[in-house]
């Protein structure tokens, strides 16, 4: 299970390679934010282009999901990312001081390069499985743009081209294998590279739905426990409610058969009300589909369409009325 827990971070990173690729990403919102976004593209390509150097089965995973780049699954890619952004950026809006940011199950995600050059008050932890935080240890630490722009030492000078990084330690930015599920192991790391009086943002992208409901609760209960402030982003698709609503059986059973995956939650969180339920604080909730109607401006929404012809709207619809971005606020 962990191992095909695992893979979908290859699933991830290639739909946004594939989003770039067709110009989804950037988005005009996200070049907001900051000048960096500007960069956003090269960075991914930097990746890439090691991620090639390193395994080719990883990188060929990238060329097919290029080759078969879906609109829909290109739209579904650019709400995620977008909506996780925009949250995190409208939360350090109304904090200039010191803020930290703890990203649960990191996988290949590279949005702290942005955010830690436009934020110089900001702290980013990356925690996931010792294999993946690895892989992505070693490419930061082997490649000079990356330890430039994360102000990384450089290696020893007799460091070989196939020596290799188990994380990444530095002032501002920690890259650290951690299982979350393992209490002991979570509040160890938490206790030493992080601060519990400092305003925390959480983002759990895709993590809770893979994780039994009891140690999913009791990662939440640990971590806002652990901190006295802080505000939860969380991306995860719901099962549905309704009597007649099959998105979420049928999700499983595909997950199951061609990945031997399982989301443990999606059925028992599967409205927006449940799944808000999970957290403590002020929390709010909203589908994907309603991100896209309400949250995103006409402009942006047309020129979405001129990147690719969709006639799928109804699909568009029931796909992303089953995925939701949570926030939750406590101790400010």
């Amino acid at each position: 299970m962990q191992r095909a827990i695992q893979e979908t971070d290859n699933d991830a990173f290639s739909c946004k390679i594939s989003a770039i690729s067709k110009k989804y990403l950037p988005s005009p919102a996200q070049k907001s934010i900051s000048s960096q976004f500007e960069n956003y593209e090269d960075i991914h390509m930097e990746f890439c282009k090691e991620i090639k150097s390193r395994s080719r089965r990883k990188f060929g995973s990238i060329t097919k999901a290029c080759r078969q780049s879906f609109p829909v699954m290109n739209y579904g890619t650019y709400l995620r990312t977008v909506s996780i952004d925009l949250k995190l950026s409208q939360y350090l809006q109304n904090h200039s001081s010191k803020v930290q940011v703890l990203n649960l199950g990191c996988g290949s995600d590279l949005r702290m390069l942005p955010f830690l050059a436009s934020n110089p008050n900001m702290q980013w932890i990356d925690l996931d499985y010792k294999e993946i935080v690895g892989f992505k240890a070693t490419i930061f630490q082997m490649n000079e743009k990356f330890r430039a722009a994360l102000q990384l030492q450089p290696p020893a000078k007799d460091t070989s081209e196939t020596q290799t990084f188990d994380s990444i330690i530095s002032e501002r930015y920690q890259l650290l294998p951690c299982n979350i599920t393992d209490t002991k192991q979570l509040i160890s790391v938490l206790e030493r590279f992080s601060n519990p009086n400092i305003p925390t943002v959480i983002i759990s992208e895709c993590v809770l739905c893979y994780l039994d409901q009891d140690k999913a609760s009791q990662l939440i209960t640990n971590i806002t426990n652990f901190y006295k402030e802080g505000f939860w982003i969380s991306y995860d698709p719901i099962g549905g409610s309704d009597t007649n609503d099959r998105f979420g059986s049928i999700m499983q059973d595909n997950l199951r058969e061609s990945r031997q995956l399982n989301m443990p939650t999606l059925m028992i969180y599967n409205s927006q009300e449940k799944y808000k339920s999970r957290f403590p604080g002020k929390a709010e909730i909203q589908t994907m589909w309603f991100y896209y109607q309400n949250l995103i401006d006409e402009t942006e929404r047309q020129r979405l369409k001129r990147l690719q012809f969709l006639d799928e709207i109804e699909e568009l619809q029931v796909i992303f009325s089953h995925y939701v971005i949570c926030t939750s606020l406590w101790g400010s």
